[in-house]
């Protein structure tokens, strides 16, 4: 989510072991204990309390053509649920925006507004932009509190469908097709629900108990789950489904290719990300390996979660190494402000060369690097500066440079990148009856543009199965 102008986040947390924690130095393991932990990820941003949300809603100067619900991939009515906060009717306020968007508190925390909805409302030009994330954030944990309401529903139908992938464009697609009338199966390879949302998006940005509750909500609509049972082929559901929809990700790391990658001390950001995660779900300690000097390889939101979450478990010396300029880093603004508050530091225009170290990391070579062009991205193209060799101490590297599409999906038309070519309108896949959605179509990207292809996805596969033959 990007961060609005208040940025009331306190000052920065320090970690403070218990006193019988155990302590080490270098690559020694540190054990964190689980009530430490809780406390070194408390979530970032506080919420409305009710007068304040009334208020801000009364902002609101109710456009006729509301271009902020015309900026919302997901198609949430925004002025009219801001219409209901104002008059706190706060159920119907959460109804209009689950109508659309199955997962209001998760997107409310982690969309970024100031890019969408909010960059579009007209307030902006007389004041500043109404907050209509954290609107949207009061109105689903008001729900959660007091307990969800149901959402209406057709007759079912007797027709099963399947959904491959249970990420934001998987949970998204099983809702909708549910509410539709089928009988939904929802294939997921990991142990837990939720995708991005639960293993790669740190606590202080999204607490896991919200994403657990939403999960939990669409199943409480009748939504099957199946974890631990991985797919290999999608389109072969086909012999025993009606219709497939693919919302399995990009979950393979990218690599830097270099000499030194595979020593001990280099690791992804999504496993690092991954693990504290899990920790916090299974309520147990942490243990870690990290050193005292970090350095994070990346520009992108990935790179700024673990370069925050390295702070956040008492790493004194954090660094953020990237080969262009702060300002052409694709992490959001209001992100990047967030590891500043949090002591992380920027090295930019370097690019690493090799990893160093005898049995394990004991430092990264780099070139300094100059802009000169454009890109095939449009961004300047960085040309390593011959001659210019440095080095950076550090105990661990973590990349976050990037994830790509896991293996091929056999039958499925796909681009060069291995991300599946659908329909624009439609989310259709070279396969009649297949449709997929999310990362693994779009590449590394936002969760409600995932919910977006998942409800325009479902729509269009009823229309498919209802449809003349």
């Amino acid at each position: 989510m990007v961060r609005q102008a208040h940025h009331d986040w306190g000052k920065p947390y320090v970690l403070s072991l218990s006193k019988d924690a155990r302590t080490g130095m270098g690559n020694e393991n540190v054990m964190i204990y689980y009530q430490d932990l809780v406390k070194a990820f408390q979530e970032l941003e506080t919420g409305y309390s009710p007068q304040e949300a009334v208020a801000e809603a009364a902002r609101c100067v109710g456009c006729e053509d509301a271009p902020c619900a015309k900026a919302c991939p997901a198609g949430v009515e925004v002025a009219k649920f801001i219409r209901q906060v104002a008059s706190r009717n706060l159920s119907g306020a959460i109804r209009l925006i689950k109508e659309e968007n199955i997962l209001a508190g998760t997107c409310a925390r982690i969309c970024p507004q100031s890019s969408l909805c909010e960059g579009k409302c007209s307030s902006k030009e007389l004041a500043s932009p109404i907050k209509i994330g954290r609107l949207q954030r009061f109105a689903a944990d008001q729900e959660l509190e007091k307990g969800p309401k149901p959402l209406k529903s057709l007759p079912p139908k007797g027709i099963k469908v399947a959904v491959v992938g249970a990420g934001p464009a998987g949970l998204s697609a099983a809702t909708f097709l549910k509410r539709l009338g089928y009988d939904v199966d929802l294939y997921e390879a990991e142990s837990l629900p939720g995708g991005v949302l639960t293993y790669s998006i740190p606590p202080y940005r999204l607490p896991k108990q919200v994403v657990q509750q939403e999960v939990n909500y669409i199943r409480s609509l009748g939504v099957r789950i199946h974890t631990r049972h991985p797919v290999d082929d999608p389109v072969a559901l086909l012999d025993l489904y009606r219709a497939v929809f693919i919302g399995t990700g990009a979950n393979r790391p990218s690599r830097l290719g270099i000499h030194g990658e595979d020593l001990p001390g280099v690791i992804q950001a999504v496993d690092f990300l991954r693990e504290v995660n899990l920790a916090l779900i299974e309520k147990r300690d942490f243990e870690r390996s990290l050193g005292d000097r970090v350095v994070v390889i990346g520009g992108g939101n990935a790179a700024i979660d673990g370069a925050v979450t390295a702070r956040r478990l008492g790493i004194p010396e954090v660094t953020i190494l990237y080969r262009r300029t702060e300002e052409e880093m694709p992490a959001w603004d209001g992100e990047r402000a967030v590891a500043q508050h949090e002591g992380v530091r920027f090295w930019t225009l370097a690019s690493p060369i090799r990893f160093l170290g005898n049995g394990k990391l004991s430092s990264v070579e780099c070139l300094e690097v100059q802009l000169s062009g454009e890109d095939e991205t449009g961004r300047m193209r960085p040309v390593p500066l011959t001659g210019t060799e440095f080095r950076i101490s550090c105990d661990t590297a973590v990349l976050a440079i990037g994830q790509e599409p896991g293996k091929g999906f056999p039958g499925l038309k796909q681009d060069p990148k291995g991300l599946i070519e659908v329909d624009g309108e439609t989310q259709a896949s070279s396969v009649p009856g297949v449709y997929a959605g999310g990362d693994a179509v779009r590449g590394i990207n936002t969760a409600v543009r995932a919910v977006g292809d998942g409800k325009r996805a479902a729509f269009a596969a009823d229309a498919w199965i209802q449809g003349p033959k």
